[in-house]
């Protein structure tokens, strides 16, 4: 997996501090279609754009 990224505030049904790793997108990382899975280990996954990880994400 690769780095973990942080929900700053509520999302898409996911709580404000959910952790997310990126996972492979089109044979690699890809801001366009950002493909993240919950570090959590719900098998929960979310697809944001380049603009949605700038606006709800923190590294």
């Amino acid at each position: 997996m690769g780095p973990r990224i942080t929900l700053s505030k509520p999302y898409r049904g996911f709580d404000a501090e959910t952790e997310f790793e990126r996972i492979a997108t089109y044979g690699g990382w890809h801001l366009a279609a950002a493909k993240l899975e919950a570090a959590d280990g719900s098998d929960r996954r979310i697809e944001v754009t380049a603009g949605e990880l700038k606006q709800h994400f923190a590294a």
